[in-house]
């Protein structure tokens, strides 16, 4: 019973949030995107009529796909958030669960812990970007990103929840991937071959950054209010309420 609960939770939670973060990417994020997916250097279509084509700036091969430009990208976007915010949410809820602690104060404090832990932690080492932008190995950042993700989960854990002489050590865990160092790529900033596109790039990167980190922010934020509230409503914790 306690697990049908959550599970039906996470999916009101993770609907809800993932909406609101399609809404305010929609606001002050794709605008961003938008604006420097104009300026990628479409990959020359051979002579021969290869099956490469471009539309709207972007080249496209046989195999490639991605959704339109207006409602579909939008579509696509919301349900991506959407799915992501469930696995997010169950996390959450189930970490209150397993608490006995469930209100709006401890979802405000939980949706802080998944946004240091899952967006401010990575995006030290690994930027925000852009199309366009230089990138490292694929493989790499995945696997730093990962590392990043679960040592300052573990961290912070230690550091909330630990004895006093743990707590030391959760700090430690939190500096290891920044120590280590994110993979950065060979060369830095973008490969295109106008100045003036370059330095509008940049000043694209910066916007999308702060963006970004608000965007993200307000996602978290309104996930553990969320989360806080509606297990609280449904009264899936019986005892230790705090």
């Amino acid at each position: 019973m306690i697990f049908r609960n959550l599970v039906f939770a996470a999916l009101a939670v993770g609907i809800f949030s993932g909406l609101v973060l399609a809404l305010v990417q929609q606001v002050s994020v794709s605008p961003t995107i938008l604006a420097a997916e104009a300026f990628e250097v479409s990959e020359a279509v051979p002579a021969t009529g290869g099956h490469g084509h471009d539309h709207n700036g972007h080249s496209h091969g046989e195999e490639a796909w991605a959704p339109e430009d207006g409602a579909e990208r939008i579509f696509y976007t919301a349900v991506a958030n959407i799915f992501a915010a469930m696995g997010f949410a169950l996390l959450i809820l189930s970490a209150m669960a397993y608490s006995r602690k469930g209100n709006i104060k401890n979802g405000v404090l939980w949706g802080l812990a998944g946004y240091l832990t899952f967006f401010v932690a990575p995006a030290i080492g690994l930027h925000p970007e852009i199309p366009g932008m230089e990138a490292a190995n694929l493989q790499g950042r995945q696997g730093w990103w990962l590392i990043t993700v679960t040592l300052t989960a573990a961290g912070l854990a230690l550091i909330a929840f630990g004895q006093a002489s743990l707590k030391a050590g959760g700090a430690v865990l939190l500096v290891i991937p920044h120590v280590l160092g994110a993979p950065l790529p060979e060369t830095h900033g973008f490969a295109h071959p106008d100045a003036l596109a370059v330095a509008t790039l940049e000043r694209l990167a910066h916007s999308f950054v702060q963006s970004a980190v608000i965007a993200n922010g307000v996602f978290w934020l309104v996930l553990g209010i969320s989360s806080g509230f509606i297990i609280n409503k449904l009264g899936i914790i019986k005892t230790k309420e705090a």
